[in-house]
């Protein structure tokens, strides 16, 4: 039997039932139990939003409860959870606070949650009694632990332990050269003179990261925030910085945990400030306009819109009234933007990166598989990562002058293969995050170093 669009999967009751995470539409997935034959299906945990995913499950031993790893309706993993397997009730947060929770298990007596967390700058193990317990932090140090499997007379745990370390690099036409050597470094953004590089650093302390520039003909690094930490995801660099050079658009939460976007002058002259806002959901992915104005993603309602406002706050307007996913480029002349957009049209597409026209008017699709991308500062390339099958490689398109979309893309949608060998086109084994031109950009390479431990639970 094949499960499309699922992940997660575990056999219950057994072996007659399975318990896994599917896609309802779109990039919505929620956790479903069937029969073998996927009869009998039932939804056991939907979770709101059009882009929330419920992307674990793990079923209690007594058969009663499931512990929920979470992605929410902006994309980002949140704090894990406990529901009723029969669908009814409420949920339980388990875990640290407000952490970031990729993992989980149960003891075989059912009695505690364990759970994957970073509640601080690095994933550590915790354990909580169920269902009325606190939070109990188990491991922790310079390493990470993620993964938990339970030994059967829960005693101890094996879990993998390990490093990642993060390094941005520039490539010109002199070769690759290495920017940074200490700490976490990633989400590389040219200036748009190509004088400075911009990109976020972890502090080691917070969750959030810092944001940093490095002068690329001197190589004199300095922090551009002090003491304000900028919000990391997945899909979104989470800050932006105007054509003048002068102004810092951010994302950093409120006390609520809700994501914000804040305004700072890059020469530290005078203290952030939070754009106003009458919203009690997050706002996050800003990019400046030329004009001046902030474009970013708003959550509404559960679902979220391109938006636009000025940078004292005021003005909110949709860019279109339909419904995005993601927000992760905007054109030089603030014309088009990437967006993320929702499919469901069959369990085989799911969603789609199009350009959006600012102005109003009909999308373009741009990649049949999952991609990402932008322009590149001289205007006369798009680039698209395609991050499927693709080995992360990035292809650098020509524009005619005056244009903003290629000439290859009148055709449809494509994947990277066909655009080997094309006139024009470039490619880079790299997944580029800034560019200058084909030959200048910015890339992080990441590295990861683990080994399986066994635990003794105290």
């Amino acid at each position: 039997m094949m499960l499309r669009n699922a992940s997660s999967l575990t056999w219950i009751e057994g072996g007659k039932r399975l318990l896994f995470s599917e896609i309802k539409s779109g990039l919505h997935m929620g956790v479903v139990t069937t029969d073998e034959g996927r009869g009998e299906k039932r939804d056991v945990y939907l979770p709101v939003g059009e882009r929330s995913m419920a992307h674990h499950a793990y079923l209690s031993p007594d058969g009663r409860w499931v512990l929920v790893v979470l992605m929410n309706g902006l994309g980002k993993l949140i704090q894990c959870r406990v529901v009723p397997f029969d669908g009814s009730g409420t949920e339980r947060l388990v875990g640290p606070k407000d952490a970031v929770c990729t993992t989980g298990a149960w003891s075989p007596d059912g009695k505690w949650v364990y759970v994957s967390a970073n509640a601080g700058g690095a994933f550590h193990i915790w354990r909580q009694r169920f269902p009325d317990g606190e939070p109990e932090e188990l491991t922790a140090g310079p390493t990470e632990e993620e993964g938990i499997a339970m030994a059967s007379d829960g005693k101890s745990f094996i879990t993998s332990v390990g490093t990642k370390d993060s390094t941005i690099w520039v490539h010109d036409r002199k070769g690759d050269r290495q920017l940074s050597s200490e700490g976490a470094a990633f989400a590389t953004t040219f200036s748009k003179d190509g004088t400075r590089l911009y990109y976020l650093k972890w502090s080691g302390q917070e969750g959030n990261a810092e944001l940093w520039r490095t002068e690329l003909a001197s190589g004199v690094s300095e922090r551009v925030l002090k003491g304000y930490g900028v919000e990391v995801e997945l899909t979104s660099k989470n800050y932006a910085i105007s054509d003048d050079g002068k102004r810092v658009a951010f994302v950093n939460k409120d006390e609520k945990g809700i994501s914000r976007l804040w305004i700072a002058p890059t020469d530290g002259r005078s203290s952030p400030e939070r754009l106003e806002s009458n919203a009690t959901e997050s706002e996050d992915s800003p990019a400046f306009l030329p004009n001046g104005d902030v474009i970013y993603r708003a959550s509404r309602g559960g679902n979220n819109y391109l938006c636009t406002k000025k940078v004292d706050g005021s003005g909110e307007k949709k860019v279109v009234e339909e419904p995005i996913l993601d927000f992760t480029a905007i054109s030089p002349d603030g014309k088009w933007a990437m967006v993320g957009k929702s499919l469901g049209k069959s369990e085989e597409e799911t969603a789609e990166l199009v350009a959006q026209p600012v102005e109003g008017g009909a999308s373009v699709p741009l990649c049949r598989t999952l991609c990402i991308g932008g322009w590149d500062l001289s205007r006369t390339h798009m680039y698209l990562s395609f991050l499927v099958g693709q080995d992360g490689k990035t292809y650098f398109m020509p524009l005619e002058k005056g244009q903003e979309l290629p000439k290859v893309l009148a055709k449809g949608p494509v994947v990277g293969e066909e655009l080997k060998g094309l006139s024009g086109v470039s490619v880079t084994g790299e997944e580029v995050e800034s560019a200058m031109t084909p030959e200048v950009y910015s890339y992080s390479r990441k590295s990861t170093r683990r080994n399986l431990y066994r635990i003794p639970v105290p």
